[in-house]
């Protein structure tokens, strides 16, 4: 990528082409519903290809099809607010993390019918390109204005060539990448940064350890493989913890048979090694303490630690079963927790998480943000 071609690109995704709202809802429906559809060829491409950048097994990818296309409905779509003054032309910086994010920002810009200019991660080059392909067999003159390009995040000239102009400049990633990309914004330009955050779980006393909810608080923690945001790194138990463990493992040994996770890099595998091993050590001789995990390559643990205390995960399907203690430590993670999920679905719990959290919602439902 040159600074001649992001140049190129925005001379031709320079002006947009009159729609109404009502039609690139219905543009943007049909190609998300036409994703979901077994033999579709952009559903198969990016099976075939995601699974090498992004790491995610092919299972994974499906599944990431059928949670980000799945949320793509012409209602949801329909309820995106537009702004009286909504820019003119966006810039977006895309993570690599999770695809969702992503998507559904491309979504949002065109439906606040902005040019927008995309910058892909090299984790995940495919998602946002094979969308707007596939958004050009449903509507062209709509896919035209979307710029799907990608340079090294070191480039610094080429991320000012295609900040220049912009009205509004989107960004998601590490809190370094997000202060970045503001430094060299321009200064008129509506600035919207999506950083890190964490997510947990609460269970209540009355939520019951049998029926779907070991299987759900599974699918939480284990969908993209614990990378997003809102991915839960703890459950913490009103009651029993140490026996909604026990039937946390086999739910999350179901889920690995159907969607396997992806492969680790040689620093993911010894930091998860690393923290297997510690609490594996401490259990052989304190009770407080419990560990299940699968077969090499161990791919999921759950681990049983009484200490109420808030314990980031390792991620990689890597989850703490606590009880439910106090919430006084969350306080220093303030600002900084996606989502809170909980069971039951009761208004003591939602209070208690909605002191913490940007979203409340219930086990279950964590991976499956709404659009707006």
């Amino acid at each position: 990528m040159s600074r001649a071609a992001i140049q190129a690109a925005l001379a031709r995704h320079r002006i947009f082409p009159h729609r109404t709202t009502s039609a690139i809802v219905e543009a943007l429906a049909e190609t998300a519903k036409q994703w979901l559809a077994s033999g579709n060829p952009w559903r198969a491409r990016a099976i075939a290809e995601a699974p090498g950048p992004t790491g995610f097994s092919p299972a994974m990818i499906a599944e990431a099809i059928t949670l980000t296309f799945g949320a793509l409905t012409r209602a949801a779509l329909g309820k995106v607010p537009v702004p009286t003054d909504a820019p003119r032309r966006i810039t977006q910086v895309l993570s690599g993390n999770v695809p969702a994010p992503g998507i559904g920002s491309i979504c949002r810009g065109l439906l606040w019918q902005a040019v927008n200019v995309v910058k892909c991660s090299r984790r995940d080059p495919v998602f946002p390109a094979l969308f707007v392909e596939s958004l050009r067999a449903v509507d062209a003159g709509l896919a035209d204005c979307v710029a799907v390009l990608h340079w090294p995040r070191e480039e610094t000239g080429l991320t000012q060539a295609a900040l220049a102009g912009a009205d509004a400049v989107i960004v998601y990633g590490d809190d370094d990448s997000i202060a970045s990309v503001r430094a060299q914004a321009p200064a008129p330009a509506k600035f919207f940064g999506y950083g890190h955050k964490i997510s947990f779980a609460l269970i209540g006393r009355d939520a019951g350890r049998t029926g779907d909810l070991p299987a759900l608080a599974a699918f939480d923690a284990s969908v993209y493989d614990q990378q997003g945001c809102m991915s839960p790194h703890v459950f913490f138990v009103e009651s029993d913890a140490r026996e909604f463990a026990a039937t946390l493992a086999p739910a999350m040994a179901a889920y690995e048979a159907r969607v396997p996770r992806g492969k680790l890099t040689l620093a993911e595998a010894a930091e998860a090694a690393l923290v297997r091993n510690d609490y594996e050590f401490r259990s052989a001789s304190d009770r407080r303490v419990a560990v299940w995990t699968g077969p090499p390559p161990y791919p999921w643990t759950v681990i049983y630690d009484a200490t109420p205390a808030f314990a980031p995960s390792c991620l990689n399907r890597t989850v703490f079963v606590k009880p439910l203690g106090t919430l006084a430590a969350m306080q220093a993670w303030a600002g900084k927790v996606s989502t809170v999920g909980v069971a039951p679905w009761d208004a003591r719990l939602r209070s208690v998480a909605g002191q913490l959290a940007e979203r409340v919602c219930p086990i279950g439902q964590m991976q499956r943000p709404p659009v707006v």
